[in-house]
Formats: structure tokens, C-alpha cells, sequence
């Protein structure tokens, strides 16, 4: 199932940006698609939910596990380790938030503020 079948056959609006985003970003795989459509069928409006406790899944299976390897993937491609840090799509309106480029200090932010806090939370702070 591709995602925008999924999309449809939930009959989520395409109004829904952060839901379509979502399921864009966090679900890679025809399973992954397939697991979501079954656990939110019969369940209208636990889409949001879904994607939460998906991209919590994701952090802690994808996520970094030291300070070493974001600060060596941040100085490669900044934007591919922010978005494997935070399992959340990194858009420029995003990144234009952030008040630092070292990676050293946006890590231990990020690890201050908890591993499941979000790209905004950390941006605002570090």
C-alpha cells in the first residue's frame, strides 16, 4: 500500500499536513503502511496518536544512541541527522528557528529537553 492510498482509504483530508507529513516520513515500508491502516480503520481521529507512538518507535529503533555519531552524520549532512534525531521531516521554516549550528550543543539540548522532544523544542533553546 503506498502512502497516498493509505491517505485516501482513511479518508484523511489532504488539509491534514502534519497527519499526511507523518505518514510520509515515519511509514517506509508497504508494512508500515499496512499496520496503520488496520490499527486506525475503525478508529477515526486515532491517526495523530499513531504517528506519535510511531515516531517514538523510531526514535528509539533509528535514533542516535551518542553524542559522537550525530555530531560526525551533523557535519556530513545536517539536515539527515537532525531528521534521524528527531524522526521528523526538517523543513527550511523549521531550521530558520534554530539558533545554533554546533552540533555539540543542539545534541545536549536535545538530551536535556528528553529523546522523544521535538525539533521546535530543541530549536527554540539551543
Amino acid at each position: 500500500m503506498q502512502y497516498h492510498e493509505l491517505i485516501m482509504q482513511l479518508e484523511i483530508p489532504s488539509t491534514a499536513e502534519i497527519i499526511v507529513e507523518g505518514v510520509e516520513f515515519l511509514l517506509h515500508t508497504d508494512k508500515d503502511r499496512e499496520d496503520m491502516f488496520l490499527e486506525c480503520l475503525d478508529n477515526p481521529g486515532s491517526e495523530i496518536e499513531y504517528l506519535r507512538k510511531r515516531r517514538k518507535y523510531c526514535i528509539d529503533t533509528f535514533g542516535y544512541k551518542n553524542k559522537e555519531e550525530f555530531v560526525y552524520d551533523y557535519e556530513v549532512n545536517c539536515d539527515k541527522a537532525l531528521e534521524r534525531l528527531f524522526q521528523e521531516k526538517i523543513i527550511d521554516f523549521k531550521m530558520k528557528k534554530l539558533k545554533t549550528n554546533d552540533p555539540i550543543e543542539i545534541y545536549n539540548t536535545y538530551v536535556e529537553q528528553g529523546k522523544y522532544c521535538t525539533f521546535l523544542e530543541v530549536a527554540y533553546l539551543a
